[in-house]
Order: C-alpha cells, then sequence, then structure tokens
C-alpha cells in the first residue's frame, strides 16, 4: 500500500475512531426501558431521502436486542395525527407526552449528521454518521448517548476518475446497507450499545461488561 493512501486510510480510521467514549449507564439500568418509540430522525444533511431509508433500517436492531419497538410507520403516522409533523414541533413535546399518546417507556431521538461521499487523497469513502439518544418518557432523564459512524472505502486511481466517480456515487449510492450496519453496530458492542433487553433469553446475564 503506498504511503498517501495509508494516509487517507489512517485519517479515516482517526475520524471512525472518535466516537470511543463508553457511556455511563448508571440512568439505564435504573429505568431499564422495555419498550422503545423511535421517532422520525432529524436530518442534518441535503440529502431529502436520508430521513425514509433509515427509517427502514432501524427497527430491526433494536428489536433483537430484546426491546418492543413500535412501528416506525405507524409512529410517524401518529404524529402526524397529533400535528407533531416536523422536527421542529417533535422537538418542542415533553418526554411524558410520548408516554400518553404511545405508552413507551422510552423515546429514541436520532440525528443524521452525515450521508455523503469523502474523497480524501485518493481514497474514496462513504460515510453515515449518526447521533442517537435514548429518553425515559416518565422523567425524561437521558438512559444512553452514542455517536455512530460508519464508512466504506475504495482507494486508489486517477485523480479525474474519481471525481466522475465522485459525482456518479452522489446519484447511485446506496446508503441503506451502511445504515442498517450502524444501527447494528451502535446497539451490538458489548460496554458501550444496549444491554440484552427484558425479550432476550440473556436479559440482565450481560450486566457486567456494562458496568
Amino acid at each position: 500500500m503506498s504511503r498517501v493512501r495509508w494516509l487517507g486510510w489512517a485519517a479515516i480510521a482517526i475520524l471512525l475512531g472518535g466516537c470511543a467514549t463508553r457511556p455511563d449507564y448508571a440512568a439505564f439500568f435504573e429505568h431499564h426501558p422495555r419498550s422503545l418509540l423511535i421517532v422520525p430522525a432529524v436530518n442534518r444533511t441535503t440529502a431529502v431521502d436520508a430521513p425514509l431509508v433509515f427509517a427502514s433500517t432501524v427497527t430491526a436492531p433494536f428489536a433483537e436486542r430484546g426491546y418492543y419497538v413500535f412501528p416506525v410507520v405507524l409512529t410517524q403516522e401518529i404524529l402526524t395525527e397529533v400535528g407533531a409533523s416536523d422536527e421542529g414541533l417533535m422537538a418542542q413535546m415533553r418526554p411524558s407526552q410520548f408516554r400518553e399518546i404511545f405508552g413507551a417507556d422510552a423515546v429514541l431521538f436520532v440525528t443524521i449528521k452525515r450521508w455523503s461521499t469523502l474523497y480524501l487523497f485518493l481514497v474514496s469513502s462513504v460515510e453515515v454518521e449518526f447521533d442517537y439518544r435514548l429518553v425515559d418518557t416518565a422523567t425524561g432523564v437521558t438512559l444512553w448517548e452514542r455517536t455512530q459512524v460508519v464508512a466504506e472505502g475504495n482507494g486508489g486511481g486517477h485523480p479525474l476518475v474519481m471525481a466522475i466517480t465522485a459525482a456518479l456515487n452522489a446519484l447511485m449510492t446506496d446508503y441503506r446497507p451502511l445504515a442498517h450496519r450502524a444501527n447494528f453496530l451502535v446497539v451490538g458492542q458489548p460496554g458501550r450499545g444496549l444491554p440484552a433487553g427484558p425479550y432476550r433469553s440473556d436479559f440482565k446475564a450481560d450486566y457486567g461488561a456494562y458496568r
């Protein structure tokens, strides 16, 4: 591997490694939720389709960790019916309102911070970045926060070819697999993700990894 290419991958590794702070699980264990409501993601990117694509990937990873997850499409429809049709209106809602409307133990807020193709030296990297915040609906206490970045890269090539590829990737890249991977990573990493929920056979058995 050339020095230039190695430097490119090293820079991406540093970018990915910036989210390694271990979460504090004291509040989570005090209010251990059984049911999660995932509201439509806040989109801080220019990709208008990002929230819809993300929504199609987020339910399974949290459900497989042993939590009941309210259907995302139904959640959005109900929020629209009660007048919370966009991120600004949802941000004004108290956590207790999500409990009153849905009966959920916790609500998950997600912000899409990156949904793009990055070119660094001669290395291309398709990247997604999400902020996750899980809030107890009874108390408003934040139970868990994480940032997850996933990148898929290709290295080498002539700069002109890379520039043309960049334009094509912007139109053709399927971000769904990266979003899917990010969601599984963010909940599944021992000591950093979500402890096994009450609908898994190993509920409470993995608590030691999060203390």
